[in-house]
């Protein structure tokens, strides 16, 4: 049986699930180890679906670049998605969209 070793390496969701596993081992003292995994698994998803897309739209198409752009979405997955969340919650993202629109005259 032969592994294809690069193929592994290219995968953006393996890539991503170690970025995740090093912030879930290293960077959640405390956390239970069903929460460290649900993290893995969610950092692993997260960079699956996006380090292609931000690759392709920062014009960084060679494979090494898409394997790290996986490994720091799996890194930084979480702490991207509650700070994004912190943003709809305190009324910041409302505020911002407001901006966006014309005042209404009345």
């Amino acid at each position: 049986m032969d592994i294809d070793t690069e193929k592994i390496a290219g995968n953006p969701f393996f890539v991503g699930a170690l970025g995740a596993l090093v912030t879930a081992l290293k960077f959640t003292p405390g956390a239970a180890w069903w929460e460290r995994l649900i993290n893995v698994l969610a950092g692993s998803v997260m960079a699956g679906f996006l380090s292609p897309a931000l690759v392709h739209w920062l014009g960084l198409e060679a494979p090494h670049y898409a394997s790290g752009a996986a490994f720091l979405v799996g890194l930084l997955g979480m702490s991207l998605a509650a700070a994004a969340l912190e943003w709809v919650r305190d009324g910041s993202m409302r505020r911002m969209v407001e901006s966006w629109l014309p005042a209404r005259k009345e």
